[in-house]
């Protein structure tokens, strides 16, 4: 039996998909031994490369010290090192390591097979109207994010376009 996707269901599934996002964020981060707001800067790490810790704190809504002390643990597990900023000796930069991305990779890469699986199964037309719902999907989040922390004067900066 096939469902029918109306507008009303999809909205309902990406709240579903926000709840499985989220128990999944929870779930890898005990799997790697690290707290929630540790594997959300590590994955910002990933998108940025290197990212300034005030930088870091505004995107993840923490202080500049509670982000000191999230780079402490992270880089006394090997998750994390830090880098003089290459113009401003005053300044450090935050990057993920190689057991970072190892771990990270451990974690994702059967969840990714299987989503490579599932899209596969997709003509391209089909594919087509998953990525243009993403990306828009994406938007909003991203604009969202953007609009509720600039009530607070803190939070992510504009996000990046997206190719």
């Amino acid at each position: 039996m096939s469902t029918t996707y109306t507008a009303d269901r999809i909205t309902e599934a990406t709240r579903r998909l926000e709840v499985a996002m989220s128990t999944l964020t929870a779930a890898f981060a005990h799997d790697l031994e690290v707290s929630v707001p540790e594997l959300l800067a590590l994955e910002h790490l990933d998108h940025e490369g290197t990212i300034g810790p005030s930088e870091l704190a505004r995107r993840l809504q923490l202080t500049t010290g509670a982000v000191t002390a999230l780079a402490d643990r992270l880089e006394e597990s090997g998750h994390l090192e830090r880098a003089p900023h290459p113009t401003d000796r005053r300044r450090v930069l935050l990057k993920r390591t190689a057991k970072a991305d190892e771990d990270l990779r451990g974690e994702i890469a059967p969840m990714a097979t299987e989503i490579l699986e599932l899209a596969v199964g997709f003509t391209d037309e089909e594919r087509q109207a998953i990525g243009r719902f993403l990306d828009g999907f994406i938007a909003i989040i991203e604009r969202t994010t953007t609009e509720a922390c600039a009530l607070t004067g803190a939070g992510p900066t504009s996000p990046k376009e997206h190719p």
